[in-house]
C-alpha cells in the first residue's frame, strides 16, 4: 500500500514538474518553423568527465599550495585554462547551427514515419547564413560546426547520434546536412510534434550544450489497414441523371479513339470514316473507348466495430487509390463525395484517422457522439441515402 502511495506521488511530482518546464520553455524557447541557436535558446553544463576534471583540478591545486609545489599549482592553472577556453568553444561551436523543420509525410499508426531536419551552418562564405541576413566576421566565415550531435524527442530516453560537418560525396563544402529521426505513434490522429533536443559536447567532452525546439508542426497518422469485405455502393452523375441527352453528348466528346468497325445501319453518320469511303469504298465507323470510371461510396455496416470498420475501410482507401478509381466515403459523420488523386485519398485517410479522436473538417458534426437509439437512427439514416443512391442508378440503367 505505502508503495503504491510513493509511486502515485512520483508520477503526480514528475507530471507537475514537466508541465512547469514546459511551460518555461514555451516562453524561453517559442514555437517556430526554423530556429537559430543562440545564448537565449543553447544551455551549458559540464558533463561527467568534466565534472571529474574540475575536481582533480582543484585537488591539484590545494596539494601544491599544501606542499609548496609551484609545478602542480601550475598544472593545476593550466587544467582550470583549458575548462575555460572549451567552455567558450563548445558553446561557440555548437551556436553555429541553424536548424529548419521540413513537412513530415503522414504514416500508418503500425508503422514509423521519418522527421527530417535541415541543419545549416550559419556562418556561410560570404558572412550570410541559410536561415538569416546576419553577417559573420571574417574568422569564421569559414569555420563549420563539427563533431557530434545527439538528437531525442523531449521526454524520450531514445537517443540518435549523427555527425556533423561529414562529407558527401567528397565535398567538403556541404554546409546543410538532412537529419533523419524516426517517429511513432501507437495510436491514429492528427498531433502536435513534441519538442526536439539536440545536444553536442564537441571538442573534449568537457562541457554538453543542448536545447529544446518547438518545430510548432504536426503529424498525421493513418489507421492500421485490415483487409476485408466493406460495402461498396455505385454512384451516378447527377448531370447524366437531370439531363441524359447532355450526358451522351459530352460522354461521346471526352471518349478516347478505340478501333475501326464496320457500318451498320441506325449507326450516327459524324462517326463515318468518310475519308476510307472515297479511298476504298468501305464504310467503317470510328469506336470509342469510355473512360468514365465507375464511382463508388465506401461504408461499413453499423454493428461492425468501430475501430474495425475504420482499419477495413483504411485499406479499402489505399487499394482503390492504387487502382486508379473514383471513390468516396460514408460512414457514421464522414461523407466525403467521390474522387481520385493522392488529395482525396490524403483526405479520407485523415478523416478516417480523426474520427472520434480530434476534431475533423471532413466530419458532418450532426453525427457525432451518439449513443444509443440516436446511433441507430444516424446508421439507419446512412442505409436510407445509401439505398436512395443505389434505387437512382438503377433507374438510370433501366432508362
Amino acid at each position: 500500500m505505502i508503495s503504491i502511495f510513493k509511486r502515485i506521488v512520483k508520477q503526480r511530482f514528475s507530471h507537475r514538474l514537466l508541465s512547469l518546464v514546459t511551460r518555461w520553455l514555451d516562453k524561453r524557447i517559442p514555437p517556430a518553423s526554423q530556429h537559430r541557436l543562440t545564448m537565449n535558446n543553447i544551455f551549458v553544463l559540464p558533463t561527467g568527465f568534466g565534472w571529474a576534471f574540475i575536481i582533480m583540478s582543484l585537488c591539484l591545486f590545494l596539494l601544491g599550495t599544501n606542499y609548496q609545489n609551484n609545478l602542480m599549482v601550475l598544472l593545476s592553472y593550466i587544467l582550470l585554462s583549458v575548462m575555460l577556453l572549451t567552455l567558450f568553444y563548445t558553446h561557440q561551436n555548437f551556436a553555429r547551427l541553424a536548424v529548419k523543420s521540413t513537412p513530415l509525410a503522414p504514416f500508418h499508426c503500425h508503422q514509423s514515419g521519418t522527421f527530417y531536419l535541415a541543419v545549416v551552418q550559419q556562418d556561410m562564405p560570404g558572412g550570410k547564413s541559410n536561415l538569416s541576413n546576419d553577417s559573420g566576421s571574417k574568422d569564421t566565415q569559414s569555420k563549420q560546426c563539427r563533431g557530434h550531435i545527439v538528437a531525442s524527442w523531449f521526454g524520450h530516453k531514445t537517443h540518435y547520434p549523427f555527425i556533423l560537418g561529414a562529407k558527401d560525396n567528397g565535398n567538403a563544402q556541404h554546409t546543410t546536412q538532412r537529419l533523419p529521426i524516426p517517429i511513432t505513434h501507437r495510436t491514429r490522429g492528427v498531433y502536435t510534434l513534441p519538442r526536439l533536443t539536440l545536444a553536442c559536447d564537441f571538442p573534449l567532452g568537457l562541457y554538453k550544450c543542448w536545447t529544446h525546439l518547438d518545430f510548432s508542426a504536426e503529424v498525421v497518422v493513418y489507421a492500421k489497414p485490415l483487409k476485408g469485405e466493406v460495402i461498396k455502393v455505385p454512384v451516378s452523375n447527377d448531370e447524366s441523371e437531370q439531363n441524359p441527352s447532355n450526358a451522351a453528348t459530352s460522354s461521346q466528346r471526352s471518349s478516347d479513339f478505340h478501333s475501326l468497325t464496320d457500318y451498320k445501319e441506325g449507326q450516327p453518320l459524324n462517326r463515318v470514316v468518310w475519308k476510307q469511303v472515297a479511298k476504298s469504298g468501305d464504310w467503317v465507323v470510328k469506336e470509342f473507348a469510355d473512360p468514365e470510371q465507375l464511382k463508388q461510396l465506401l461504408s461499413v455496416d453499423a454493428n461492425v466495430e468501430t475501430e474495425t470498420a475504420i482499419s477495413l475501410l483504411t485499406f479499402q482507401v489505399l487499394e482503390q487509390s492504387q487502382q486508379g478509381n473514383h471513390f468516396g466515403l460514408k460512414y457514421q459523420s464522414i461523407d466525403i463525395e467521390p474522387s481520385s488523386g493522392e488529395t482525396h485519398t490524403h483526405q479520407c485517410l485523415t478523416a478516417l484517422a480523426c474520427l472520434r479522436n480530434t476534431s475533423s473538417p471532413f466530419e458532418n458534426h450532426g453525427y457525432i457522439n451518439r449513443t444509443g437509439n440516436n446511433a441507430q437512427e444516424a446508421s439507419h439514416a446512412i442505409k436510407t441515402s445509401l439505398a436512395k443512391k443505389t434505387k437512382t442508378m438503377s433507374k438510370a440503367a433501366g432508362s
